[in-house]
């Protein structure tokens, strides 16, 4: 992520600099709300084994909620880890390529395999949600979680801001690439 005032600003570029903040921006404060689903678990998790050992007494509700706000913490923590540039990559090839080099195989990378993921992704969670919401799919438990259409839902809003990440990325990219060396 960069500051897109310490950059020249063209017509375009200034256009996809401005884009980028927007998305790094609203990425930034979702993850902010997004990052307490860890310390919730923390809490979930320690209630659940003061229940189970302590009085005997474990609730699979417990147990669901764990799930969902491991998935909360991971589905929305991947836009997190894009805008940041800390996922985990192989850098023992990119260590022996050129920084532009490097940045044009991100872009390759984005256009022809993370966003037809994105897509796909997509194209098929809303559907996915819609027919849990139909349905009105719940916990297979009697005493889960209800509403199970509510954490599916977390699949196309991750992948939404994903693809926002993405795109931001790569408007960062094609402008340090298309730059001309001072």
């Amino acid at each position: 992520m960069t500051d897109s005032s310490s950059q020249p600003i063209g017509s375009l570029s200034g256009f996809m600099l401005k884009t980028a903040d927007i998305f790094e921006s609203i990425i930034l404060k979702v993850s902010a709300v997004c990052c307490w689903s860890s310390a919730l678990l923390i809490a979930v998790i320690i209630c659940n084994v003061i229940m189970r050992y302590g009085f005997h007494n474990g609730l699979i509700l417990f147990e669901e909620i764990q799930w969902h706000l491991y998935a909360i913490g991971i589905m929305f923590g991947l836009s997190y880890a894009e805008i940041t540039n800390s996922q985990v990559r192989v850098d023992v090839v990119a260590s022996m390529l050129k920084p532009k080099t490097v940045l044009k195989w991100e872009v390759f990378g984005a256009i022809v395999f993370v966003f037809p993921t994105i897509y796909v992704i997509l194209f098929n969670s809303f559907d996915y949600v819609a027919n849990s919401y139909a349905l009105g799919e719940s916990s297979s438990s009697p005493l889960g979680m209800p509403f199970r259409w509510l954490i599916k839902a977390a699949i196309p809003a991750s992948f939404i801001l994903l693809a926002m990440a993405v795109l931001a990325r790569l408007f960062r990219n094609i402008i340090t690439i298309t730059q001309k060396e001072a």
